[in-house]
């Protein structure tokens, strides 16, 4: 459970809302997004929620075997998301236990990305990916 008063009280990674995305991807460009939904999800075969442009698909049932993949990260700012933020506090916790440094997890996921407005996300329309 969150505490409203702090939503990152006793994290060792930064929960953020889907619309402090545009803003931090507009700060760093060079930002990680990290798609923790399966294959099916990702692609758009068994959810229509979407993706976001350039993310790596590491689903969680295999981030404990592949995250050396993400080793070259470990110093960079990473947003972490699945489809209703279920899974990627998992995933969030898991990369910050293992030395990843600036891990944010996107609270809500797709979900919530897929709901908010164009006025609320004003990259929307460019960094998501629909099939």
């Amino acid at each position: 459970l969150l505490n409203k008063a702090n939503i990152n009280e006793g994290l060792l990674y930064q929960h953020i809302y889907p619309e402090n995305v545009c803003e931090i991807i507009e700060h760093n460009p060079d930002v990680l997004l990290l798609d923790v939904r399966t294959v099916g999800e990702n692609h758009g075969k068994t959810s229509n929620l979407g993706h976001l442009k350039n993310a790596i698909n590491i689903p969680i049932q295999e981030l404990e075997e592949r995250f050396s993949e993400l080793n070259e990260y470990k110093g960079s700012e990473i947003i972490v998301y699945c489809s209703i933020s279920m899974r990627s506090p998992r995933a969030s916790k898991f990369l910050a236990e293992n030395g990843f440094q600036n891990i944010k997890n996107m609270l809500g996921g797709m979900t919530t990305w897929n709901s908010a407005s164009i006025e609320k996300l004003p990259c929307k329309n460019t960094l998501q990916v629909v099939k």
